[in-house]
């Protein structure tokens, strides 16, 4: 894949405030004096959600102050975002941001600068991006997928974290590379999108991590990862550079 989808398992996850040249609030000594809103812009119950959970959890016994989740799942995961460039540059609220951030404004106008609207704080996490499919599909490999997809051109449904998304956008270039055509199905977070691939609504989903525990647990096949080297959780599952879409 190209060289911004070999970065993603390190910069999908980050911690954004509302711009301010000194943030005030943060400088007194009784900061913080009131509850802090944390935005995650993606439904509860997902791989994110559960992170950013945490993250309030430990803040707030550190604090000594609530760190409160307020999620704002939709438009891709920019929600946050479109709440964050507007609320008041205090300290009292903060969003986790998507790579997508940076991407979506070049595809679309967006309500923000990502560089001039952010005052970036930390990057959380990294994650393992790839696709699945339900351990009854008769889909065993990437192979086996782009056999389907070519003798049945836009049949093959694969679900992602929206439209713009980089799980949606790692699938478009895998097709586009592998001249096939494949339908999308965009979903507001990863709880649905596993949740509608488990019911049988979706034939495959792409995104991180939250489909992990599915894997572990043999509900799920994980084709492939995104990334320039196989996983050291999953050892045995190739990655598309390997395979010869990179």
């Amino acid at each position: 894949m190209t060289s911004e989808l070999n970065r993603r398992d390190l910069l999908q996850a980050g911690l954004a405030g509302a711009v301010t040249v000194a943030m005030p609030a943060m400088a007194q000594s009784n900061f913080p004096s009131k509850p802090i809103k944390l935005i995650c812009p993606w439904p509860a119950g997902g791989s994110t959600d559960g992170v950013m959970r945490a993250l309030a959890e430990s803040a707030t016994r550190i604090l000594g102050s609530p760190v409160v989740i307020e999620n704002k799942a939709g438009a891709s995961g920019m929600l946050g975002p479109n709440e964050l460039v507007n609320a008041k540059p205090d300290g009292y609220t903060l969003s986790q941001l998507t790579i997508g951030v940076l991407r979506l404004p070049h595809m679309q106008k967006m309500q923000f600068n990502p560089l001039q609207d952010f005052t970036y704080i930390a990057c959380l996490t990294g994650y393992t991006f790839g696709i699945v499919v339900r351990a009854d599909s008769p889909i065993k490999s990437i192979k086996d997928l782009v056999d389907y997809a070519k003798a049945n051109p836009g049949k093959f449904t694969f679900g992602s974290t929206g439209n713009g998304t980089t799980p949606h956008l790692a699938v478009e270039e895998f097709a586009m590379k592998a001249g096939i055509q494949l339908q999308h199905i965009p979903f507001k977070g990863n709880a649905d999108g596993m949740a509608s691939l488990l019911g049988g609504h979706v034939m495959s989903h792409s995104d991180a991590t939250g489909w992990a525990p599915h894997v572990d647990a043999g509900t799920c096949r994980l084709l492939a990862t995104y990334g320039s080297k196989r996983t050291k959780r999953w050892p045995n599952v190739p990655t598309l550079n390997e395979l010869g879409y990179d």
